[in-house]
């Protein structure tokens, strides 16, 4: 086979220069050593970590108003911000690393904490059953996701968690009106040691999303209504369920030893991402199994809704029925 030389010798100076454009274009592009070869290997690159390129972006989401109150079908009032979410431009210049440096119109707060950029995206919580806007810090970088993809790194969390776990004060309630301890009430019961965690960032690795609020509520399981209205009965004619369910955490009377205890959010570790409530009390009506159900949700709008195990028992005082 003869090679025609002077062909080859004329075309080389094409391949070389489309070569030179290509290498050029990688390295003014940081996304397309992402998409190409997986390599992101400048120091802006190497800074946002493994298969991360710096780019621009189209911007970074915060909650523009106060989010809008609901309430879901257990009768829990939740915020929905769906129409509150605005997303402002910014841009990363620095040679080393992607830190935001300029935002384009946006009516926010930032700061530098550890070196990174956060920017204050406010998070929804439930205050006096209004939802109102609280300070909400977030990293906010020009990283683009694991695809190589760029428009900057929005974080996507988890959905919140909730532990099994509680505790009820006393530990063995009886129905109100059963016992008059010596402050001159019926003792009532409180829920308390109720955990919450915010989910994990998936996206970013940024952290985890904070609790913005703890709900709760009990049933009376549908086995302590047939024993009331069955077996109870035939024992004691007359005997029926005299609650109404689902019940909510209610104010005790002044003086009485839970008038401590608010029905407010009241939260331990509000807005971070672990938090527990306490002293929710309640007025058991009914002797028998009350199912605890608890909702939690999280700074991105996101709620758990779990029924720990364990029902709290309430224990009927037989002796004074007759009375």
């Amino acid at each position: 086979m003869n090679i025609n030389w002077r062909f080859v010798l004329s075309k080389w100076w094409k391949a070389t220069l489309m070569g030179l454009l290509i290498a050029i274009g990688i390295a003014l592009f940081p996304q397309a050593q992402c998409a190409v070869a997986q390599t992101c290997n400048t120091p802006r690159d190497l800074w946002c970590g493994t298969n991360k390129c710096c780019g621009s972006t189209s911007g970074i989401e915060y909650y523009s108003s106060p989010c809008s109150t609901g309430t879901d079908r257990n009768g829990q009032k939740y915020c929905d911000c769906s129409n509150s979410v605005s997303r402002s431009p910014v841009t990363c210049s620095n040679s080393t690393n992607c830190n935001v440096t300029d935002w384009h119109g946006a009516p926010v707060s930032t700061r530098i904490s550890n070196g990174v950029t956060q920017f204050n995206a406010k998070a929804p919580s439930l205050s006096g059953g209004r939802c109102v806007l609280v300070d909400h810090w977030v990293n906010s970088t020009c990283c683009s996701g694991s695809s190589g993809s760029g428009g900057g790194c929005t974080p996507e969390y988890a959905p919140p968690t909730i532990d099994d776990t509680y505790t009820v004060d006393p530990p063995f309630p009886i129905p109100w009106g059963q016992e008059q301890p010596p402050y001159g009430e019926a003792l009532g019961m409180t829920v308390n040691d109720i955990k919450a965690h915010g989910g994990q960032d998936t996206a970013c690795g940024s952290g985890r999303a904070n609790i913005t609020s703890i709900t709760i509520w009990l049933e009376l399981t549908q086995n302590s209504i047939n024993w009331i209205t069955g077996e109870l009965a035939l024992r004691y004619p007359g005997a029926h369920v005299k609650d109404t369910y689902p019940k909510y955490p209610e104010a005790a009377d002044f003086g009485h030893a839970y008038s401590v205890c608010s029905t407010g959010p009241g939260l331990t570790g509000a807005n971070t991402p672990d938090a527990e409530l306490d002293c929710r009390f309640f007025r058991p009506l009914d002797p028998g199994d009350y199912t605890v159900h608890v909702r939690a949700c999280q700074s991105d709008g996101k709620c758990t809704t779990k029924t720990l195990p364990n029902p709290i028992k309430v224990w009927l005082l037989e002796s004074t029925l007759g009375k």
